[in-house]
Order: C-alpha cells, then structure tokens, then sequence
C-alpha cells in the first residue's frame, strides 16, 4: 500500500470537516483508500450510513390492484461516510499526547481537545472549524476567557487567511492559530497525527512595537507604557490604523473628527487642536523609544496639505 495513503485520506477528511456543512466521503472519495477506511472507522472518526436521497434513485408506480411497485436502485442502497468531528477531536488528542478535562464538543464549530501535560507555556489546543474574519476576533475572545490562565491554541481544519488588520488584532490577543492539513505527520501509521509541540509556543513582539488596544484605550511603544489623554489616542488609533495597511497619510479633518469624538457640539475642537495633539503625540512617542526632541518630529510625518503620517513599520503595530 502506498504509504502517504492514509495522509492523504486525512486531508480530505480535514477539508471536508472545514465545509458547511460538513460533507460525507461517497464511495467514489474512498475508492484509492480502501485499505487505511478501516482505521478510521475503527476509530469512530468515521461512520457508514444510507444516503439521504436513496429515494430519488427507484420510481415507485402503483398497479392496477393498488400495490406499489419499486424499481430502480439496489438492495443494500447506497452508503456514504459521516465525518465525527467529536471522534476527530478525540484522535488528534490521543495521537499528539494531550491529556487534561477530556474532549468537549463546545459547539457545531469548536471541540476543546486539552493540553500538553506538564506543558511550562500552558497551552491549550482546540479544533475550530469554519472561521472566519467575521467570528474569530469574537471567538478568540470567548476562548481566552474560557482557558483561564492557559494559552489558546486554535488548530483549523485547512489553512484559512485573514484580512491584515484581523490577523495583527489576533497577534496582539497572543493567540496562535494553526492549521491541522499543515501539521499531518506523512510517517505516521495512525490516522490524524499532528506535530504539535512548537505549535503556539510564545513569541515576543518586536521590541520597538507599537501595542494599542482600543478597548482599554491603552497603548505601549517599545514596552514602555504611554500615557495618552483619550483625545490623543484616538488621533493615535487613526494614524496606526492607516499605518497599519501600509497607507499614505491621514487628511486632518479625519484626524480631527478623532478628537471631537464623544465632546459636545458646544465644545468641538478647532483645527489647531491637531496640530497640538500631534505635537504631544510625539513627545509621548520620542520619550517611550528615548530619543531626543528633535528626532520626534520623524515618528509622526506631516505633508503640506494637512495630513499626517505615522512613520512606524507595519509589521510593528498590533492594535486589538
């Protein structure tokens, strides 16, 4: 049998357990894998059942004494295999050496598969399938909350891309996110053997980063905290944002529509505000990263038609 086989069978099943919803292997997807679809049904992580239109395949008529007659179709119907995603859970635990609360199927998506033991970093793994820039800031969230004082470690069926601001929000919460096609161990002889161990391991922040999380309207600059009124950081959170995506410069009337967030219409800023907060912004930034005043003008960049520029390299800022 050809060894890479049953890796290849895992890959289909990975990519199928990652569709809405999730699709069944026909006879045809199994044909080249007959020899490893024995494991896998042994392990539960697959399941033969009818197919849910057997129907469509005869043609019932009635005869002239109102008895049915069924033609077409075979006698034993046609089957197809069920993906478990629980079981799947449960192998990719059992095979990686994961132990701790035993396996939890957290919901249609998400299956918490447990922890290394004994593991300094305190990772926990879980399966997550079908995520999406439009969930996984949300999941994130929920699942750091639910981990306690471990690390989430989200394992994907398939590699899934996310938009450049999402994945730079998702750096900052310190959460990994791997898929499982890409970590499938091509020698193993069991089904769903991930290689796990450098998975999630804890990396720093290039020390000149720029952190900003505007739901604490917090922000640090090469480690060092800054201390912002919240006018200036939302004129900052502007600029970051732009810089972020790799942008040009931000018009000061967008940066001034930052400062008149949340003030009254009585007491909306003037133009010369921006001007003044930007000044401070550099003082803020120059003294976090201990340059001297003259090369602060350099971090924030303005150009003659009003507008302001960040001048902080992208892969340096992480905003959550």
């Amino acid at each position: 049998m050809d060894s890479a086989k049953p890796c290849r069978l895992c890959s289909l099943l990975l990519q199928r357990l990652d569709q809405h919803p999730i699709r069944a292997l026909t006879a045809d997807d199994i044909a080249p894998f007959r020899d490893a679809v024995a494991d896998y049904r042994r392990l539960g992580v697959l399941r033969y059942r009818r197919a849910p239109d057997d129907l469509d395949l005869v043609s019932i008529t009635i005869d002239e004494h109102g008895n049915a007659m069924v033609a077409g179709g075979a006698q034993e119907g046609i089957r197809w295999l069920d993906i478990d995603f629980r079981a799947v859970g449960w192998q990719i635990r059992r095979s990686a050496g994961l132990a701790g609360p035993p396996v939890e199927r957290l919901s249609d998506k998400v299956v918490h598969l447990g922890q290394f033991p004994d593991d300094p970093h305190r990772r926990v793994f879980y399966l997550v399938r079908l995520l999406t820039d439009a969930n996984v800031i949300e999941l994130v969230s929920s699942l750091k909350g639910r981990s306690s004082t471990a690390w989430p470690v989200i394992l994907t069926p398939t590699p899934r891309q996310f938009a450049l601001d999402i994945g730079r929000r998702i750096a900052l919460e310190g959460v990994a996110i791997a898929a499982a096609s890409d970590l499938l161990d091509e020698q193993a002889a069991l089904p769903l053997v991930l290689k796990l161990a450098a998975i999630g391991l804890p990396t720093e922040l290039p020390p000149d980063a720029l952190e900003m999380s505007e739901h604490s309207a917090t922000a640090r600059y090469h480690r060092r905290g800054l201390k912002l009124e919240p006018r200036d950081f939302r004129v900052l959170a502007e600029l970051a944002r732009e810089a972020a995506s790799d942008g040009g410069f931000v018009p000061g009337d967008d940066l001034l529509a930052a400062l008149a967030a949340g003030q009254a219409c009585d007491a909306l800023p003037q133009v010369e505000q921006v001007t003044v907060s930007v000044s401070r912004l550099r003082t803020a930034l120059a003294a976090a990263a201990g340059l001297e005043r003259p090369a602060a003008q350099k971090l924030i960049q303005n150009d003659r038609r009003g507008g302001y520029r960040l001048a902080i390299e992208p892969g340096k800022i992480f905003l959550g």
